[in-house]
């Protein structure tokens, strides 16, 4: 396990009120499996765009049960791209602005918790809805999808100073930075529980959904010729030299969903990035810990 001189175990005492839950597969799962096992050896290429289909399509859209402050002092806007209405919000009117990508069945207010940090700083603080997700139109998304999502929203705002990316969303903020648009300048990039390799995924997807060898084939064939390239120049260990600026990477030492050795190796990896471990809050809630917020904050100061 990479032990550089650049990572950093946080010191915090908080108590999470609400711990996270280890995440659980739908029942139907094993439905959707059985199915695969028969259809697969049958007509391998339309089980794998139906592969495709459940790997692109979130099974829920992220509601708030309730309201809070910065909920209800969020602004709000519209761009559109690709004919889908995507839901903006935007708090403070700074000069520079830090975008927030939220992750898969997630939304963009999900990480609010960084904005009175960022306000403080004197920012503007922006995020938004991906396709398929929250308020925003659409059904399916992928990973090429969502990130020509965030390269529409960054030219929407005239450029920012710094992305705050959470999971899927650090990977789709990724490919837009490298692949869509490799000439943005980003001064600071906080990439959190982000996975290191598009490979991995497509193996681990290949698992959860039982898919046969030939079934496999077809739907990591359909997945580069959507990506146009393939999916081992996606990992994100090959595009560091792509990247400008600085980096943090922030991933909690238990999480259960995207393992923390990914960001390690991304730390190993990329000479520009720092990385910060907690220990104990898992996937999301590490979000939610006061201390990583006012470390987060930090690394946004013009001193760090």
């Amino acid at each position: 396990m990479y032990q550089g001189k650049n990572i950093e175990l946080l010191a915090s005492e908080w108590t999470d009120p609400n711990p996270e839950q280890k995440p659980a597969y739908p029942r139907i799962l094993s439905f959707i499996q059985a199915g695969f096992r028969w259809l697969g050896p049958l007509a391998p290429r339309m089980a794998s765009r139906m592969a495709y289909r459940f790997f692109s399509t979130p099974r829920v859209r992220a509601r708030h049960m309730v309201s809070d402050e910065w909920l209800e002092k969020a602004g709000h806007f519209e761009i559109v791209y690709r004919s889908l209405r995507l839901k903006g919000y935007e708090w403070g009117e700074g000069e520079q602005t830090i975008l927030l990508v939220h992750g898969w069945e997630s939304r963009g207010t999900a990480l609010r918790s960084f904005v009175p940090y960022l306000l403080d700083m004197g920012f503007r603080v922006v995020a938004f809805d991906g396709p398929a997700h929250g308020d925003s139109d659409g059904k399916r998304t992928d990973l090429r999808h969502f990130a020509g999502a965030v390269q529409a929203v960054i030219r929407h705002l005239g450029g920012v100073h710094g992305i705050i990316a959470h999971s899927f969303g650090g990977a789709s903020t990724l490919y837009a930075l490298t692949q869509l648009d490799p000439g943005l300048k980003i001064e600071k990039l906080v990439l959190i529980a982000i996975p290191a390799s598009m490979v991995r995924i497509f193996e681990e997807t290949v698992r959860t959904l039982d898919l046969p060898p030939s079934v496999a084939m077809h739907f990591k064939n359909l997945l580069e010729r959507i990506a146009g390239r393939p999916l081992v120049d996606l990992d994100a260990v090959n595009n560091s030299h792509q990247l400008n600026g600085q980096i943090l990477l922030v991933h909690d030492k238990q999480d259960t969903q995207v393992r923390v050795a990914n960001s390690l190796t991304l730390a190993a990896h990329w000479a520009n990035a720092q990385i910060v471990l907690t220990n104990g809050y898992g996937h999301f809630r590490l979000m939610k810990n006061p201390d990583l917020l006012r470390r987060v904050g930090r690394f946004f100061s013009p001193l760090s």
